[in-house]
């Protein structure tokens, strides 16, 4: 079975600094990468994103608002399920009162 590999999630900052210093002419992108360490390929990738504007601030807030909405489904989820306990516990205590001393 394999093991999940843990992932590290680049902040915005990192990203615009790493490609803004991959853009100075004496500078190669591997060294960059090698000195972040960093795969030269994810460096590639950043600076395509920000050449086609995709690479934003808001990368991070998305990741955040999708936590976030997972939350709530899974809050809203466990409700349903406490409701539904409830009702079967209420059904319970009247079945018990209606029927004493059976069990």
């Amino acid at each position: 079975m394999k093991r999940k590999e843990k992932h590290t999630f680049y902040n915005f900052q990192f990203k615009h600094t790493a490609v803004t210093i991959t853009n100075h002419p004496n500078i190669q992108s591997i060294d960059v990468a090698e000195a972040l360490s960093i795969h030269p390929i994810m460096l590639y990738r950043w600076r395509q994103e920000m050449r086609e504007g995709k690479l934003d601030n808001n990368d991070q807030e998305a990741r955040s608002r999708d936590k976030l909405l997972q939350a709530e489904k899974k809050i809203k989820k466990l409700e349903k399920e406490l409701r539904q306990v409830r009702d079967e516990n209420a059904v319970l205590k009247k079945a018990e009162r209606v029927f004493p001393g059976k069990k």
